[in-house]
């Protein structure tokens, strides 16, 4: 088979919601609609929707024409020319460290990890806030190099990440592969997911939903809440509007006038409702304070200086436990949502 099983039972065309099964080197629908496969990524690209990031139609360019095989360097957003020569060459050589993962480390994981970009000596994985897997299986949105796929394995889940990147997918898949992992990818877009209905246990996303406007961030969630089974978790990462660092960027002139992807902060109460009309029942919960993406698991990888603003940001999450209105000062929070059962 040119896909994993497991993953083919999953998937469903992205036009029409119908099976697909393998037609030589791609995959089909009952309808005809064609999606190619590389290296076992099957590729669910709509050349008919807008693209939301550059690196979609470079990746199903890319599927269809072979260009920037073996390693699609040219679908990998983030990185310069020179840079995208440095990270072949590295590649081609065989490195301890993915130098694609190195390379879109301040891109995917914020600030807080500028001074290590290009200069990883271990992979910084956190700790995904899920309970054990147990075999089961989640779906990681937008999940680019794969490092909460990576950390939901370990946990003993079944990932599936999706992302529009191939050469993202492909490092992801490299990686896991170094520490004799397996994680399945699929190349698709979050807001026509191609998977059936009901299928997974649960949905995970971090920084992903927040750089979307209300109305394209529901029609993800209506996705997530599709493809997720009757009582199953949906856990979204986003940027409050009320938290101290939110509140400095928002204020700043050139954020309103930034391009279409900038970080969007939501209110307390949006949050709530969106999520709820979606998927069913949230909770919301302080993530991090001073600023997005200071992961505490994370803290012996980063420098000394935000290695403190992460330890205080923990200390202030946990306080906010004991101390609710605390929360409301949070700039990122986590959104946790179960999909409603159907009434019997």
């Amino acid at each position: 088979m040119i896909v994993d099983e497991d993953l083919i039972c999953r998937l469903s065309c992205p036009r029409d919601g119908s099976p697909v099964r393998e037609q030589g080197s791609a995959l089909v629908c009952a309808a005809g609609h064609v999606y190619p496969v590389v290296e076992g990524i099957p590729v669910f690209i709509l050349e008919e929707t807008q693209p939301s990031l550059s690196v979609t139609r470079a990746s199903l360019h890319a599927a269809r024409t072979g260009a920037g095989a073996p390693f699609y360097l040219n679908t990998v957003g983030g990185i310069s020319e020179t840079e995208r020569r440095a990270i072949e060459q590295e590649l081609r050589r065989g490195t301890i460290i993915d130098p694609v993962v190195s390379f879109r480390l301040l891109s995917t994981s914020g600030f807080g990890y500028a001074s290590l970009r290009g200069r990883l000596t271990a992979y910084p994985i956190p700790i995904i806030p899920l309970d054990n897997g147990d075999g089961r299986c989640v779906l990681d949105v937008g999940c680019n190099w794969g490092r909460w796929s990576l950390s939901a394995a370990r946990k003993g889940w079944r990932p599936v990440g999706i992302d529009p990147s191939l050469g993202a997918l492909l490092a992801a898949r490299r990686m896991a592969a170094a520490e004799e992992r397996r994680i399945s990818v699929v190349c698709g877009d979050a807001r026509c997911l191609p998977f059936k209905a009901d299928t997974f246990d649960a949905v995970f996303s971090y920084s992903v939903l927040q750089h979307f406007d209300p109305a394209q961030a529901e029609v993800m969630l209506s996705e997530m809440a599709r493809v997720m089974k009757p009582g199953g978790i949906a856990k979204n990462q986003m940027a409050h509007r009320g938290g101290i660092r939110s509140t400095y960027h928002r204020m700043r002139s050139r954020h309103s006038q930034s391009d279409w992807y900038r970080v969007r902060y939501w209110k307390w109460s949006e949050l709530a409702d969106v999520f709820e009309r979606a998927i069913g029942p949230s909770v919301i919960a302080a993530e991090a304070f001073g600023g997005l993406g200071l992961l505490y698991s994370d803290r012996k990888s980063l420098p000394v200086a935000v290695r403190i603003a992460t330890i205080i940001s923990e200390i202030l999450k946990r306080l906010a436990i004991v101390l609710p209105p605390l929360k409301f000062l949070a700039d990122s929070v986590f959104v946790e949502s179960r999909k409603r059962c159907p009434q019997s």
